[in-house]
């Protein structure tokens, strides 16, 4: 994976073209979630803390993204974690067909749960990612270009 991909700087500049976008938000709903997107490098077993940022969405905005030193600093509604390779594969597929392939969206990695997946602290707080899952997603996907 290339450096700074899915850091906050990074995340930052989807923020911007998310703005550039809000209509096409505001059609999907409003968001009002802080999570963390963990990268496990490829080898590290699942209890390492890989690189973490914290994401926060105020209704059609992106309002934080930041480095972490570990997930649990940023009181996250959820984690979402997966390896180099799971995040390489869905930003590969975003670049070429502005979209990944319906098995490789956030919601199918995770429901499937073998290469992204989820941690919470919360069953109430954890469900906002099924709640937002079409936004996440659709905020992910403005990674066209950047990849």
């Amino acid at each position: 994976m290339k450096p700074g991909l899915l850091g906050s700087d990074w995340f930052e500049a989807l923020g911007q073209r998310m703005g550039d976008e809000a209509e096409s938000f505001r059609r999907l709903g409003y968001v009002e979630t802080r999570f963390v997107v963990r990268v496990l490098p490829e080898g590290e077993n699942e209890d390492g803390t890989g690189t973490c940022t914290g994401l926060a969405f105020d209704g059609y905005t992106l309002t934080e993204a930041k480095p972490l030193p570990e997930p649990w600093s940023f009181d996250p509604d959820f984690v979402i974690c997966g390896r180099e390779s799971a995040w390489s594969r869905m930003l590969d597929e975003i670049e070429r067909n502005g979209r990944p392939e319906l098995r490789h969206t956030l919601n199918s990695l995770v429901l499937l749960g073998d290469e992204l997946w989820l941690e919470s602290k919360d069953q109430l707080r954890e469900d906002k990612f099924y709640r937002y899952n079409q936004s996440l997603q659709e905020f992910f996907n403005l990674a066209v270009g950047s990849h």
